[in-house]
């Protein structure tokens, strides 16, 4: 079979934590954490050591530590500040042993009376904000577990969906009414009128302005359009794009890659994805202490590490058989064979180990229940098909050989 396509697209680690605009926020960021404490509320951020993750919450209607300090002890001077509605910053930092470290803004580690009052004030809410942060970061082991939930169901027909400019049209300032004063002094009058002049023209530039954008992005829809509805049915290169471009905005919880080739006949399609390596998947867990302030580190399993692996590496081939037969309604059958990075032994080359290699056609896809994702196998799902993998149960690989494109012709 001639193939006409040879596509590699890098899809970056896409692990999304942010909450609704109403609830907590994640980013990538700093380790440690930060808590502003003011008579108006108390906001924190907190980090985990190795993870990049923060979250900020307010945490309850109080306040922090104030620099200036009065011929009192810190604890008292802390909380008078706090209630004379001054403002203080706490860092909190969760070592690798789970211990907090809470210091205030240059870094100073606050005293034990101060880290009463502290608690006194917030001591609820910063356990509040650890618990989630544990939770947010546990919630990466269900995530790589459960990537196979997403797949989409098979279409014949062309399927898209329309995007809304996302810019808001400019408002109109309300112009400045005449006064009193600008009625019987011209130089008011002349200022009043520059004012609603240079308003105007600013709302004249902004509207035009968003006016072309609005016209270059609804041509862009059309043209997007276009060729999901109407040159997937045909045209190679529109397949490719299509394809190309909702690969691409898949958020693996781990950066993981695929490459493609299109048969020149639009009905078979071969994939090879590029799985991380377990090395790369998590090894700890976190949990808060039942009453005191402090996170605990467990150890993962190895048994259990191999098996979210095994999860995980066959349900990535399903998240991509879901969008090939949802975006291409022309291809018939798919061959998606998985690998790892390796090295020749024999000539210390940089190779690939594969993992498996599975041959589906549209017909069997179409017997999935899509409504029971999360009931779903997806190492078992793939034994439904014609598969070529060795495998142990807890998810030990050997090497296979997988089939070749030429599988695709009979």
């Amino acid at each position: 079979m001639a193939l006409r396509f040879n596509r590699r697209i890098r899809i970056a680690p896409g692990i999304s934590l942010n909450l609704s605009k109403s609830g907590i926020g994640a980013s990538i960021g700093p380790s440690g954490a930060k808590i502003n404490v003011s008579s108006r509320g108390v906001y924190g951020n907190v980090g985990l050591p190795g993870t990049g993750l923060a979250y900020r919450e307010k945490l309850n209607k109080r306040g922090g530590r104030s620099t200036q300090a009065v011929a009192l002890s810190p604890g008292k001077a802390l909380e008078q500040q706090l209630k004379a509605g001054s403002s203080a910053v706490v860092r909190v930092r969760v070592q690798d042993d789970g211990e907090l470290v809470i210091t205030d803004d240059g870094g100073q580690p606050y005293d034990e009376t101060e880290l009463r009052v502290l608690r006194k004030y917030a001591g609820e809410g910063m356990r509040d904000m650890l618990q989630q942060a544990c939770d947010r970061l546990n919630a990466d082991l269900s995530a790589l577990a459960t990537v196979h939930c997403d797949t989409l169901s098979p279409q014949d027909k062309p399927v898209f969906q329309s995007r809304a400019f996302p810019e808001p049209e400019p408002q109109r300032k309300p112009l400045l009414q005449p006064t009193l004063w600008s009625r019987i002094w011209p130089p008011a009058k002349r200022r009043l009128a520059e004012q609603n002049e240079r308003w105007t023209e600013q709302y004249v530039r902004a509207f035009s302005e968003w006016e072309e954008a609005a016209r270059a992005f609804n041509e862009q829809e059309r043209q997007r359009r276009e060729q999901e509805t109407e040159l997937v049915l045909t045209n190679l290169d529109a397949m490719a794009n299509v394809l190309e471009e909702h690969l691409g905005e898949i958020p693996w919880p781990r950066e993981t890659s695929v490459s493609f080739d299109l048969g020149d006949d639009a009905s078979t399609i071969a994939i090879d994805i590029e799985l991380p390596e377990e090395n790369d998947f998590p090894d700890v867990e976190y949990t808060l202490a039942a009453k005191q302030p402090k996170v605990s580190v467990k150890k993962i399993a190895a048994t259990r590490r191999r098996i979210l692996y095994r999860d995980y590496a066959h349900g990535v081939a399903m998240r991509v058989l879901g969008e090939i037969y949802h975006r291409l309604p022309t291809v018939q059958l798919a061959l998606v064979s998985a690998y790892v990075p390796a090295l020749d032994t024999g000539t210390g080359q940089p190779t690939e180990s594969y993992l498996y290699s599975v041959l589906v056609t549209k017909p069997q896809w179409r017997e999935i229940n899509f409504k029971a994702l999360a009931n779903i196998e997806p190492p078992a799902t793939l034994e439904r098909f014609e598969l070529r993998r060795k495998m142990t149960k807890t998810g030990v690989f050997k090497s296979i050989e997988p089939f070749d494109v030429e599988a695709l012709e009979s």
